[in-house]
């Protein structure tokens, strides 16, 4: 469905996505191993909001997607 992308999720749902994906920038990751560094920010932030690593980890993936749409111009901010 292209013609929905973005449109299913709600203003209080992106809010999500921009407070896991902040919080996942700022958390500190393993600088030597690239996919521990990506594991233990999403545990960071699936502990700071009280997520399960799985719900945590869909927010920022979905965060990462919806700003790659956002940049090939299919959906609008």
């Amino acid at each position: 469905m292209p013609e929905l992308r973005g449109v299913q999720a709600t203003e209080e749902v992106k809010q999500e996505w921009k407070r896991a994906y902040s919080l996942y920038v700022q958390a500190n990751g393993d600088p030597y191993d690239k996919k521990n560094d990506r594991t233990e920010r999403i545990g960071y932030v699936a502990r700071a909001l009280r997520l399960t690593r799985k719900q945590a980890k869909r927010r920022i993936r979905n965060y990462e997607a919806w700003q790659r749409n956002i940049k090939k111009g299919l959906v609008s901010a």
